[in-house]
Order: structure tokens, then sequence, then C-alpha cells
């Protein structure tokens, strides 16, 4: 009788992990839930819905074109805003490579589209790559933020004020407004206590391990909210100079929301301007939330909430992500080989070591090479706790 197979007899199933499974199915059953249910509620209409995806795929030729030139519009803003806060802590990073970050960090957005995590990884791997040391590529980040984003707390804020207080005609109501208007204000005044409280302070204390000084949580929080204070007071003093590319800020934001005008006026009359300003900011906020659809949900939402019709509101709202997502994606596809042949050349320039010996690796050519590659899906997870993750890459 011949003997067992070692290897069928040492076959196990494996275990079922029944956390990560909930995991990677949890997310599209809501989505797909929550669009089940929003149908039903709608009271079944699903030709609405069917015919403002026909409305949408089929944008005109002249409204394309309009799209197209104010994304366009809206890119160079922020490569003008990049290579002005990256230049001035690198002269390395000018307007070529700003641009290089700015598409090549698009795609990687694409990838991981929640709150622009992908991009805003990569941009801190090039700016490592540059030159800088780790505290240094954060708090160049945080000033790029800082700029790019009070410009959209400002605009909530303004257009919410607006609506609110009645000095257009609208037909939403008085509260989804507000409450922008109020949320905006309390994220102005808390970044301006944040950055005015560490002032007179010096650099973060810390360990012999290179951890921040103080005892666990609080104490890397306390850094994370020193070195945002310290990149809030940076931006200020960049703002203070008066350099015309300080209004690639205002150009992001605007040219991108001109395109989501522009769709509503290509298949119907747009609402009044504090209208699409804040169905627009509102939207982007629920970038943050990872479900596929949240921008456009969050945008056609608060429309149809201020009287816009609902075939006009999804119309525009697919339209206007198709030119803003899709339109600059091969582009940004094709800007990754060139950053990569930029960071090999600044690679050269530092005397890097060869990658690979025969078939030895040292130590030094191991970091190199993991150095030289761009974070991978796996790798662009950053948690939302902002001053944590700040502090951790501060602390290396």
């Amino acid at each position: 009788m011949p003997a067992p197979d070692q290897a069928v007899l040492g076959f196990a199933p494996a275990a079922l992990d029944v956390r990560a499974l909930a995991r990677r199915v949890g997310p599209p059953a809501l989505f797909a839930g929550a669009l089940v249910a929003t149908l039903l509620l709608a009271g079944g209409r699903v030709h609405a819905l069917t015919d403002a995806l026909r409305r949408g795929l089929g944008a005109g030729a002249g409204a394309g074109l309009l799209g197209a030139a104010f994304e366009c519009a809206s890119l160079v803003g922020y490569i003008g805003l990049l290579s002005l806060v990256a230049g001035s802590a690198s002269p390395r990073v000018r307007v070529r490579q700003s641009a290089q970050i700015t598409l090549a960090g698009t795609a990687a957005t694409r990838v991981l589209p929640t709150a622009g995590a992908g991009g805003m990884a990569l941009t801190l791997w090039t700016l490592r790559r540059a030159g800088l040391r780790p505290l240094a590529a954060a708090r160049t980040m945080l000033v790029f933020l800082v700029l790019l984003y009070s410009v959209f707390l400002v605009s909530i804020a303004g257009s919410g004020a607006v609506l609110a207080l009645g000095l257009v005609r609208s037909r939403g109501p008085a509260e989804l407004s507000a409450i922008p208007f109020v949320a905006a204000v309390l994220g102005i005044v808390l970044c301006v206590a944040v950055a005015c409280r560490h002032r007179a302070e010096g650099q973060p204390r810390v360990t012999d391990n290179g951890e921040p000084a103080g005892r666990g949580r609080r104490g890397r929080m306390a850094a994370g909210a020193r070195l945002f204070g310290e990149a809030a007071r940076d931006a200020s003093r960049l703002a203070r100079g008066g350099d015309p590319r300080l209004a690639g800020a205002v150009a992001y934001w605007a040219f991108d929301a001109a395109v989501l005008w522009a769709m509503l006026h290509a298949f119907g009359s747009a609402p009044v301007l504090p209208v699409v300003v804040l169905a627009y900011f509102v939207g982007q906020v629920a970038n943050t939330v990872p479900f596929p659809g949240s921008v456009s949900g969050g945008i056609a939402a608060v429309l149809i909430a201020f009287g816009v019709a609902p075939e006009l509101a999804l119309a525009s709202v697919l339209a206007y992500r198709a030119v803003s997502v899709w339109l600059p994606t091969p582009v940004a596809i094709a800007a990754v080989p060139a950053l990569r042949a930029t960071v090999a050349r600044w690679s050269r320039e530092d005397g890097a070591e060869p990658l690979q010996t025969g078939s030895e690796t040292t130590v030094s050519s191991r970091d190199d090479a993991q150095a030289d590659t761009p974070p991978t899906r796996s790798e662009i997870c950053l948690k939302p706790a902002a001053s944590s993750r700040l502090a951790a890459i501060a602390a290396r």
C-alpha cells in the first residue's frame, strides 16, 4: 500500500478571518445598501438616475472643453503654490519638479482617494529624496496644506454666512448653511489658537531614543501641535511676502469649482454662486469618507437641498467628476516615470551607493532601494489622528 503523501497530510484549510472579510466586504455592501435605500425613499424613480447618467456622459463638446480649461488652470495654481513652498525648503524643487510631484500625486490619489492621502504620501517621499530631513519634510508639507486649506475654510465660512444671513435668495434651509459656517469658523479659530500658543516655544524636546519628550499620547500630541504651530507661522511669513504664486491656493479651488459651475450651466440653469461654492466645498469634506462616490453624493445632496432639480444636479456632478478626476489621469500616470527619473538623478548627485552588488545587498543599499521606491498602496495608510501621525514622522 503506497504511503500517503506528506504534503496532503500536512494540508489544513486556512482559518477564516471574519474581521478581514468584514473590512473588505463591508464598505461596498454599505454603499450598495445606501444606494438602494435612496432609490426606495425617492419613490423608486430609477428613471431619474438613469437619465442623469445618460445626460452626464453626454455633455457637449463646448462644456467639456471649458471644463478642461478650468481644470488645467486649477492644476497650474497647485503647481505654482507647491513650487513656492517646496522651493523655499529645497532649491531642487522648482516649477518642473513641482509639476511632476503634482501630477504623480494625482495618480497616487486615484489609488487612495481618501482625503488625498496618496498624493500627500508621495509628496512627503519626494521631499525626503530631495534632501529634507523627516521633520523638515513634514513641516514643509504642513506649510503647503495650511496655505491651501485656509482658502478652503474661508470659502466655506463666507458662502455659509451669505446664505445663512439671507444676503442672496435661495430655496435651501438656513440651518444647512449655518452649520458649515460655524464648523469652518471653529476650524479657523482652532488653527490660529494652536499657532499662537506655541509661538514662544522652541524646538520639541526629545529623548535619547528620538521620541518626543513627555509620556505617551500627551507627549506625541504636544509635539504634533508644536509642529503645526511652526508650520502655521511659516505659512504666515510666506503670505506676508506677497509672492504671486500664493494666488495658486485660490486658483486651485476656484477653477476646480468653476468646472462644476460650467457643467450646471451646460445642463440647465446654475443656482446662485454661494450655493455652488457651498455645495462644492461641503462635497469635498465628504472625500474623507472611504466610500466610492462620497464626493459626488455630497455635492449633489447639497445642490438638491437648495432647490436644484435632482436630474440637473446628478448629471452636472457626474460630468464635473468625469472632467476633474479622470481627465488629468493619463497625464498624471505619464508623470510617474519622470518623477522617478528626477529622484534617481538626485540620488546620483548625492553620491548614493549602488542599490545592489552581485548577490549581496548592504544595509545602506537596502535603505536606498526602499527610499527610491514610491510608497505602495499598502504603505499609504495614514491614520486619522493628524497630530499623532505628524509627531511620529518628526520623531523618525
